[in-house]
């Protein structure tokens, strides 16, 4: 399964964008956990300091804001992701999926291109859809 990354500044610019296979991902919870502490390496690798994490699996922002250890079998990504919040600033926010079509075609494009990473520069497949989905 692929996932799409989206990283853009506070005024909606694209800063980073990549795409990533993993193979035998069954569930798409999962792939979005796998897509969420990817997006949060990128950020810390990049220096990033003030994240608005968006997603439009609101079962996973849930699991992310709950301050239990979650024991579904997201779990142990889940405890990965709450340990690589380290930002000045790090909100977890859910969208439709209508405002994250970018982040999903990137995801699909994976067929096409794999494991592509751009900065500052919109791949083709997204360009259209990096507009119409800030909010």
């Amino acid at each position: 399964m692929g996932i799409g990354v989206v990283v853009r500044n506070h005024s909606g610019d694209l800063l980073v964008a990549c795409n990533k296979v993993f193979p035998g991902i069954p569930e798409p919870e999962l792939a979005e956990a796998l897509a969420i502490r990817h997006a949060l390496n990128i950020c810390q690798a990049e220096g990033f300091m003030h994240i608005s994490l968006v997603s439009d699996c609101l079962s996973m922002v849930n699991k992310i804001r709950s301050p239990g250890q979650d024991r579904s079998s997201v779990g142990a990504v889940v405890s990965d992701i709450k340990s690589l919040v380290s930002f000045t600033h790090c909100t977890f926010s859910h969208v439709k999926r209508g405002l994250n079509v970018a982040a999903h075609k990137l995801a699909r494009s994976c067929e096409l291109a794999v494991n592509c990473f751009y900065r500052g520069v919109a791949p083709d497949c997204i360009r259209d859809e990096l507009y119409s989905d800030v909010p």
